[in-house]
């Protein structure tokens, strides 16, 4: 065995190890010099059930910027992240002309309200802290500065958001049970909130959000640390209220131009489909190799194997999001995979027609089908570079999938095609067991042919 082939199967079995383990179900994941990564499969909304929206400014005829809708955008990842416990959301702006938006896919978000947790989430988030006199205020009605600019200067809020510490926001409970909201004032508004509550000692303190009243009550001694802001509040309304406060107001208001849910239910179906689907085709390839191309055919399986586990472990290793499109895109690489290694074993079939040895004609093979391999897969690569960028700018999550899964599938199909099938074949030529015309699929006229060829060249 030569000592390239030697170390090019050296690291076939070392790939191949190492993508048995990422690929394992229960692996561990590798938690060591401080890499920690888990290996787990990151499914779609399409296969783990969600919601999917679309969100538009509420005034169409205000003036949006690129920069306050990416604003927007990384608020309400944040938002989302903090406050629904949703694993890989998707969150992307859209722009149609000077039309912008935001798609927003939550994958795994099945339970609760979900219509009234997005609405929350969605609030503008202006917190405002009004002085209203001996007036109090009924919780959800809306709130007009006008009519309490006797106490209130300017008819401006005397604390807004903008003046709370977001570390020390969150919700807890009182002595009673009933649920709370935890806040603190930063910097200068600390001292300025205490003077404020010791001189206004009997008025009610009334707390707004987006000019709706979430509390009304009397101000009985001054304030010169935390307070809490309490509620008619559910646990989840609360926790979505702490989670927009602490990471501040959106600069544009939006609203939910549509809202798409998929059950859990439908998901899972989706997935035992596709496995069943792609357990078909891989395994028709596999006969098909197996019967038509005998021993080359049953090396391209095993190396379509390695192809398969490879590729699932660059999606789990590299965090690729599993949707029906890129499950599409993964089994049609597959046969893209197979292409390949059928135009190399015509090629070696010709050489062995033509009376070449069988080292030489399975490098003289190789030769003659790389450039059609090479022109095919390279083509491929551009077509899904094109739709990967038409799926990212025009917010079309299964074009990415899609082309995203195809791609990496192509590139390894390359590998194991040009690679690890033809190491196979020259780890088996040296020991003479593989020198049979017949375990190539040659008519019998072509295997005297190749014979002769083998004595006159010795």
């Amino acid at each position: 065995m030569r000592r390239g082939t030697a170390l090019l199967l050296l690291l076939i079995v070392i790939l191949a190890a190492c993508a048995a383990y990422i690929d394992w179900p229960n692996t561990p994941g590798i938690h060591i010099l401080g890499i920690n990564h888990d290996f787990k499969v990151n499914l779609g909304l399409d296969l783990q059930g969600g919601v999917r929206a679309l969100l538009v400014p509420s005034n169409p005829n205000e003036q949006v910027t690129d920069e306050t809708i990416q604003a927007a955008r990384n608020l309400i990842e944040q938002r989302v992240n903090g406050g629904l416990g949703v694993s890989e959301p998707s969150i992307r702006v859209q722009q149609n002309g000077n039309q912008y938006s935001i798609s927003v896919e939550l994958p795994g978000f099945n339970t609760g309200n979900q219509t009234q947790a997005l609405q929350t989430l969605l609030q503008a988030g202006n917190l405002e802290f009004w002085d209203t006199g001996s007036t109090p205020l009924a919780e959800n009605s809306t709130f007009d500065p006008s009519q309490y600019t006797s106490t209130n200067p300017g008819g401006k809020p005397w604390f807004t958001g903008k003046d709370l510490d977001p570390s020390q926001i969150g919700v807890s409970t009182d002595s009673s049970g009933q649920l709370q909201i935890n806040f603190a004032m930063k910097g200068d508004a600390v001292s300025k909130f205490g003077q404020f509550t010791q001189q206004h000692i009997g008025d009610y303190l009334t707390v707004t959000l987006d000019r709706k009243v979430i509390q009304s009550a009397v101000i009985q001694s001054a304030i010169n640390g935390p307070g809490v802001i309490t509620g008619r509040f559910t646990l989840q309304e609360a926790q979505s209220i702490a989670t927009v406060l602490r990471y501040g107001a959106l600069p544009i208001a939006l609203k939910i131009a549509s809202l798409q849910t998929v059950g859990p239910t439908l998901g899972t179906d989706s997935i035992q489909k596709s496995l069943i689907a792609g357990a078909i085709g891989l395994g028709m390839v596999v006969l098909f190799m197996l019967l038509y191309y005998r021993l080359p055919g049953l090396l391209a399986d095993l190396a379509l194997a390695l192809y398969a586990g490879l590729t699932f472990a660059v999606f789990k290793l590299i965090g690729v999001t599993l949707t029906l499109a890129g499950i599409a895109g993964f089994i049609l690489s597959i046969g893209m995979a197979v292409d390949a290694n059928v135009l190399i074993f015509e090629r070696v079939k010709e050489e062995l027609r033509a009376g070449r040895l069988l080292a030489a004609a399975i490098d003289a093979g190789w030769k003659r089908a790389w450039p059609s391999i090479r022109d095919s897969n390279f083509s491929t690569i551009i077509t899904c570079l094109v739709l990967f960028f038409f799926g990212n700018t025009f917010g079309a999550t299964i074009i990415s999938g899609f082309a995203t899964t195809l791609i990496l599938g192509v590139l390894i199909s390359m590998f194991t095609a040009i690679v690890v099938t033809r190491t196979f074949l020259n780890v088996l030529v040296p020991t003479g067991v593989i020198n049979h015309p017949a375990l190539f699929g040659l008519p019998a006229g072509s295997i005297a042919a190749a014979t002769a060829g083998r004595r006159s060249s010795l």
